[in-house]
């Protein structure tokens, strides 16, 4: 394992960086407890757009509770003192959250294309059923390469002082710029790509729309335009 020190830091300076990440730790907990407690309560609120805020609310969950906390830790004391388990735990964590995240987000947008754009093949696509498979079948890809890659030797994790947390290391740079290369392309790109795309339609949709709405509501296109409800906009908007 890398140096287990952080670098030396003044009084003041550890107080402010301790506190700042304890103060978004207890934000992040409980403002995504909140949101899981909220669709648990009601059932009304698990729609299947809703999986994907579900969705992003437990990985923001998974890095409160087990990755920050111990970020906070090693600010105040200066150092990784929580055994080499618990640094592979937490480096498993960093990357799986820092990488599903984006990848769920671009699940989100796709799903939002087609709830507005191709609103006659959404059911097809994204039933309740079939939107989870969409989940856990990214989660359990992502998952399943971090996984593998530690077990084979292909990559480790361990504790770097300049980021305060156990993280993704590599003994080789081969392997570093291959794994870069993997997660860059699948978990960053295609999802940025896929967001900017399905976005750019939906409000393109939106605002023809508007066009369409405005003349008369006795337009030949009522029916289709009749399948983008207010609801279904002011959410488009939102996750934007």
């Amino acid at each position: 394992m890398s140096s287990l020190e952080l670098p030396n830091r003044g009084l003041i300076i550890v107080i402010i960086e301790a506190s700042v990440c304890l103060l978004l730790n207890i934000i992040s907990f409980l403002g995504n407890a909140l949101v899981c407690l909220a669709v648990y309560k009601n059932p009304k609120l698990r729609s299947t757009i809703n999986m994907y805020i579900i969705a992003l609310a437990v990985s923001d969950l998974l890095c409160a509770t087990l990755e920050m906390p111990l970020a906070s830790a090693v600010l105040i004391l200066g150092k990784w003192d929580f055994g080499v388990p618990l640094c592979e735990i937490e480096g498993f964590v960093d990357a799986f959250v820092t990488y599903v995240t984006p990848a769920t987000m671009g699940l989100t947008a796709f799903n939002r294309y087609m709830r507005v754009v191709k609103s006659k093949q959404y059911n097809k696509v994204f039933s309740s059923r079939k939107t989870k498979i969409w989940i856990c079948s990214v989660w359990l890809f992502l998952a399943s390469y971090l996984f593998v890659a530690r077990v084979t030797g292909w990559l480790k994790f361990q504790f770097i002082p300049g980021y305060a947390v156990c993280s993704v290391a590599f003994t080789k740079s081969g392997n570093r710029n291959i794994h870069y290369c993997l997660v860059f392309i699948f978990f960053f790109a295609l999802p940025f790509l896929a967001g900017c795309v399905s976005y750019y339609k939906v409000f393109d949709k939106i605002c023809q729309h508007k066009l369409d709405v405005a003349p008369t509501l006795q337009n030949t296109n009522q029916t289709e335009i009749a399948r983008i409800s207010v609801q279904e906009i002011s959410i488009s908007r939102v996750l934007f």
